[in-house]
């Protein structure tokens, strides 16, 4: 799989939950990759990707509407807020299963927004 370079032109025709869903597909993406380079050693790759996929739950947190979600957004902080400290453990000791980890939370995640899609659609 290969994260596309998405245009904001392209951005700009999707719905929100289009773009969530392709961020849910593109954190997945890089920790894929990330999990793959901390298996084979290739330390910067590891890292560089690893972030990219942090920086991604971390703008899905720093995203939530505490005063609209409810119990849910507080469900969902503390799951990002667990995927994080799993990814902090990847990055420290180098051990792909943490990423792993999160990346079946994520793939949770993004079955159940493209549930949501196809029900409004």
């Amino acid at each position: 799989m290969e994260v596309r370079d998405v245009g904001e032109d392209v951005i700009q025709n999707l719905s929100p939950l289009e773009v969530l869903i392709q961020l849910y597909e593109g954190a997945i993406q890089f920790l894929e990759r990330s999990a793959a380079a901390c298996e084979e050693g290739q330390v910067d790759e590891f890292k560089a990707a690893l972030g990219r996929g942090q920086r991604i739950i971390e703008e899905f947190q720093r995203t939530l509407d505490f005063s609209q979600g409810g119990g849910v957004s507080e469900q969902l902080n503390e799951l990002y807020e667990f995927m994080l400290e799993n990814l902090t453990q990847a990055g420290l000791t180098h051990d792909a299963q943490y990423i792993r980890l999160v990346i079946g939370h994520l793939t949770t995640l993004l079955d159940g927004w493209r549930s949501a899609m196809r029900s409004t659609d």
